[in-house]
């Protein structure tokens, strides 16, 4: 992934090793088929894949079993391993736990510590009506070039839930006894990989930065999302309207944070980038010019970037305008604001996140 993908966004690597460079201010190189038809696909609003680490298994050999009766429901959904073999019943999953645990002790480079990763959980997800099928399969193939010949995995399909997905659980210490350790640009990576897999099974899908798609906002973490939906408001939630509530009261706006305007010039750059690619296309025939005013259109709906802080501002503002006493504190709490549109749960705004199976029913998912 870019250096600078924190700043400025471009297409990452395809496949083949090749990328086609976003950068506002320069010129752009002529587009690839493979570039022309993924700014197709980001205009168009392709369906986003997910993938997700959800979590780790740690210390004890109790975590792990728990995590593994999860995905595979005790054992009553099949799971299937990096080798093809298929845990089929909770004797086999015992098996596989004890032989995980013990591969984990004799393979982890120094001495683990009683709080040690036994398991790194991901999961992949599509939207609502994608095949679960070709979820699957798409899942499988991209389980075995992730993982395979370096990490023992286990997956399992679940269709509890809208969102067609698979839980992948891979052993977190590899057979050259480094630990499984993601971070941010594996995980575009990885989500970039199932995006590619998918569309070879035929189900359109893409992997953008939310930067890229107008997005400044982070998806909620999952403890905050399970604390909503059980009406608790988290303590981040809750400064996070304190805070909110306290700028709206001010006579005047206050001026832009350093971030807030570094968030705003790198939404701009990416605009730019689309724009210059525009520029490009419509100097081409009839399907690139087509394609030069699809991205037009894009940029032109782009929202404007602002965190969650700042769009509850905003919307506060407006509520005090419309009061008497215009720049009187809030009362404490808020209670006599109405609910900001962008406080909804995450599963409302699927499209608007690069994630989508959050949401587990109450029998789990």
């Amino acid at each position: 992934m870019a250096d600078n993908e924190d700043h400025i966004w471009r297409l990452p690597n395809t496949v083949h090793g090749k990328d086609v460079k976003l950068k506002g201010g320069e010129k752009s190189r002529p587009l690839s088929s493979l570039g022309k038809a993924r700014l197709g696909r980001i205009v168009g609003k392709a369906p986003e894949v997910m993938v997700k680490i959800t979590g780790r298994s740690r210390g004890s050999a109790g975590h792990l079993k728990a995590h593994m009766d999860y995905i595979t429901r005790n054992g009553r959904l099949q799971g299937e391993t990096q080798d093809g073999e298929r845990i089929t019943d909770r004797a086999a999953l015992r098996a596989l736990h004890e032989d995980w645990m013990l591969a984990n002790a004799a393979e982890a480079r120094g001495k683990a510590g009683p709080n040690a990763t036994q398991s790194v959980a991901v999961i992949l997800s599509m939207p609502p009506g994608s095949p679960p099928d070709r979820v699957e399969a798409a899942a499988r193939t991209w389980a075995k070039e992730t993982f395979g010949g370096k990490y023992d995995y286990l997956m399992a399909r679940h269709d509890d839930t809208d969102h067609p997905h698979v839980h992948v659980t891979v052993r977190a210490v590899g057979y050259d006894g480094k630990r499984l350790a993601p971070g941010p640009a594996d995980l575009q990576q990885y989500r970039e990989r199932f995006a590619h897999q998918l569309r070879r099974q035929g189900v359109e899908a893409e992997a953008t930065p939310r930067q890229a798609r107008g997005h400044v906002r982070k998806a909620n973490p999952i403890a905050v999302h399970h604390a909503e939906r059980r009406g608790v408001e988290p303590r981040v939630r809750t400064t996070v309207k304190r805070d909110a509530e306290r700028e709206a009261a001010k006579p005047k706006p206050p001026a832009p944070h350093d971030w807030s305007r570094d968030i705003q010039a790198r939404q701009d750059s990416i605009k730019r980038a689309y724009l210059g690619h525009a520029d490009e296309l419509e100097k081409g025939p009839g399907p690139d010019r087509q394609l030069a005013r699809d991205i037009r259109r894009f940029v032109a709906d782009m929202p404007v970037a602002l965190t969650r802080r700042q769009a509850m501002t905003v919307e506060l503002r407006k509520v005090l305008e419309q009061q008497p006493g215009r720049g009187s504190p809030l009362p404490a709490g808020g209670s006599d604001i109405p609910p900001i549109g962008d406080a909804r749960p995450a599963q409302q705004l699927p499209h608007d996140r690069d994630s989508h199976a959050r949401t587990r029913p109450k029998g789990r998912g």
